[in-house]
């Protein structure tokens, strides 16, 4: 039953992670506002925390690089 719910936890996160890829800054600003609650609430585990947090850097750094180039 633990497998059963890790899984179903990382299906969760890498489906969470595929819609940060896809933001925009508008939607990363409501995003990281829900996920503050979770975290502060305890519906999100460390880990998961970490690589939401990877997650959004990395998109971040994508629309910079976008932003410098013009685009």
């Amino acid at each position: 039953m633990r497998n059963r719910k890790a899984a179903e936890v990382k299906a969760d996160v890498e489906a969470r992670i595929a819609q940060i890829e896809q933001m925009t800054l508008e939607q990363i600003g409501a995003f990281q506002c829900r996920i503050l609650t979770e975290i502060t609430n305890g519906g999100i585990e460390p880990r998961e925390a970490s690589a939401l947090d990877r997650a959004l850097r990395k998109r971040l750094k994508a629309i910079e690089q976008q932003l410098r180039e013009g685009g």
